[in-house]
């Protein structure tokens, strides 16, 4: 009974080592030895593309200005740039507040009912005129000069996503840091994978892509970034990461949000491998990154779970092993219990609005893999709605990226509109 433990021990042990040490380790070392670069032009080329920045909204009263204003600031060419908000049903002005940019330079499609971020984005796109398509949340922010530095890896060919860095702004909240320290570890592994080839994770801030390469989104998709990007690899094309092309976005105010959100992106991710077939890569290099980066991650919660348990078990059922295995036995499942404690506590001190930084990361991670499972078992239902809620933010504070090295700082400059 204990090797039988054992093995399940080892085998959970193996795979969540491999999954957030041995796989990053692994690109890492490939980015050094086996690079492949991607050719870019130069951000003052004349011969910048024309582009199209495309933002589904529902019900974004509340930060679609801050957005608007930022976007009619950024430096890129004016008469290469299409600014195309599409409403999806909203009621609480978000509308309203679109139609005050119209006269400088912002289009607006308005949708009289709601139809899903699915229905926004695919009549965007059949709008859009622009050669190269940005899609962007409502909430982000962007550097005055990052449309100019997220395209110019579409002078390779070979390149038909580019996904833009992202910062967090800084806020008084139990999800803001941890959420900082996760992005900066996925910033790395997507720069390691993009160095190599493509990366295979992606997020809506900062989303662009070769408007030929669209096509419309079938009705009930939830992970629609992600999806847009596996069909662009399944065409031949690279996904890579700008590090450079920074856009700032709220963390949520509450782990609860945060909570929801994960556990929407994790039943995507599934539904996007298995129902939609994305985990048959077009080349088994692609497979294995799939594998690695976007199946075991979101399986985290199950190896936890049964290395828990099996170490459970080890301890209870020792067998006919040595006094320095049981010892063993015992610190891993003392390690466990302290690990799982610290997240408790995590939880506690958010509800009573006490913050720790340690406590924090813990119960963010923890919480995070718990959502991991939900959404595994509302895909398994079908359960997950298609249509969006927004999650609720704090006000920020002060700007502190959490990736990788920033561009220079910049004066925003109000560009008037066309």
């Amino acid at each position: 009974m204990s090797a039988f433990f054992s093995f399940i021990f080892g085998i959970s042990f193996i795979a969540l080592a491999w999954t957030y040490f041995g796989y990053p380790l692994l690109m890492f070392v490939r980015s050094k030895i086996q690079p492949r670069p991607v050719t870019k032009r130069s951000i003052d080329s004349a011969a910048l593309p024309s582009l199209t920045l495309l933002i589904p909204a529902y019900n974004e009263a509340d930060v679609i200005r801050r957005k608007l204003t930022n976007t009619i600031s950024l430096t890129y060419p004016r008469d290469r740039l299409e600014i195309l908000v599409v409403d999806d049903g909203s009621d609480d002005g978000t509308a309203a507040i679109v139609r005050e940019f119209t006269d400088r330079g912002v289009a607006l499609i308005q949708q009289s009912q709601r139809g899903g971020k699915i229905a926004a984005m695919n009549r965007g796109f059949a709008a859009a005129k622009g050669e190269i398509v940005v899609l962007s949340d409502a909430s982000p922010s962007y550097e005055p000069d990052s449309l100019q530095i997220l395209v110019r890896s579409f002078a390779d060919p070979e390149v038909g996503v580019v996904i833009g860095n992202l910062g967090i702004w800084d806020a008084e909240s139990s999800v803001a840091k941890p959420a900082g320290l996760y992005w900066k570890y996925e910033a790395a592994l997507r720069k390691w994978e993009s160095a190599t080839g493509s990366t295979v994770a992606v997020h809506g801030n900062m989303f662009s892509l070769r408007r030929k390469l669209y096509h419309p989104l079938k009705p009930g998709t939830i992970n629609d970034e992600f999806t847009v990007a596996m069909d662009a690899i399944r065409q031949g094309y690279r996904v890579v990461y700008e590090p450079d092309a920074i856009s700032y976005d709220d963390a949520s105010t509450r782990m609860s949000d945060e909570f929801n959100r994960r556990a929407r992106i994790n039943a995507g991710r599934y539904h996007a491998l298995f129902s939609a077939g994305y985990l048959k890569a077009p080349n088994p290099e692609m497979t294995f990154r799939l594998f690695s980066h976007k199946l075991l991650r979101p399986l985290t919660p199950i190896f936890m779970l049964t290395l828990l348990i099996a170490n459970i078990f080890a301890v209870i059922w020792p067998g006919k092993k040595s006094t320095s295995f049981t010892v063993l036995n015992l610190l891993a499942l003392g390690g466990q219990t302290a690990f799982y404690s610290l997240a408790g506590l995590g939880y506690v001190g958010e509800k009573k609005g006490v913050h720790n930084k340690l406590l924090n990361v813990v119960y963010f991670f923890v919480s995070s893999n718990v959502a991991a499972l939900v959404g595994f078992w509302r895909w398994l239902r079908g359960k997950q709605r298609v249509t969006w809620t927004k999650r609720s933010v704090e006000p920020h504070i002060t700007v502190t990226p959490y990736q990788a090295k920033p561009v220079d700082a910049q004066e925003d400059q109000r560009i008037p509109g066309r």
